[in-house]
């Protein structure tokens, strides 16, 4: 403030430190802190001795960490398993399959062949238009051609599960062309293990 101030303030400035005497006086040195250093020793680790390496402690825990490592790889799914499958598309008013859709199929069969435990669900949706109970029926029929497709390259149907949303979960609540194209589809989705 000292320098914002300008001369007029520091004239002001001196009146005011001959009037404190404290402020007129050098600041006192600052002396550092020094930290507080405990001689006391730690209290001992569950398991580990005073002088025993923790090397040979860990030893001892090793076939638990074993143990918990092996159930951790049972659950974990090899990135190489790893798949997504991608929704199917349809024209308007129809549950006929695509080439790009039987292009997909073929490659949702192949990964499941190789994942015999893996069930899925085959949702069926549509476009707004038309009635809720005409979507209905439509979203059903198309879920049910993804399903007999898979069933045709080899996937036991016990395996699949077929349902139909009709028009109530659009993936797109736009009102034009680009957004009915999205939700005119069969979409996949792994349910867990048989």
């Amino acid at each position: 403030m000292v320098f914002i101030a300008g001369c007029t303030k520091k004239d002001v400035l001196k009146e005011d430190s001959a009037k404190s005497p404290a402020m007129a006086e050098p600041a006192a040195e600052v002396k550092p802190v020094e930290k507080a250093v405990s001689t006391e020793k730690a209290p001992p680790i569950k398991g580990f001795s005073v002088g025993e390496p923790m090397l040979e402690g860990a030893e001892k825990t090793a076939p638990a960490v074993a143990a918990v490592a092996e159930k951790a790889a049972t659950v974990a799914v090899p990135a190489k398993e790893l798949y997504e499958l991608a929704d199917i598309r349809f024209d308007f008013d129809k549950f006929n399959l695509k080439d790009e859709a039987r292009t997909s199929l073929k490659k949702h069969a192949e990964w499941l062949s190789k994942n015999k435990d893996v069930m899925i669900v085959v949702e069926g949706h549509c476009d707004e238009r038309g009635t809720a109970e005409y979507n209905l029926a439509l979203g059903e029929r198309r879920a049910n051609a993804a399903v007999k497709f898979l069933v045709d390259m080899g996937i036991d149907e016990k395996r699949i599960k077929a349902l139909s949303y009709g028009e109530e979960l659009p993936l797109d609540p736009g009102h034009n062309e680009d957004a009915w194209a999205l939700n005119r589809r069969a979409h996949f989705a792994a349910s867990g293990k048989k």
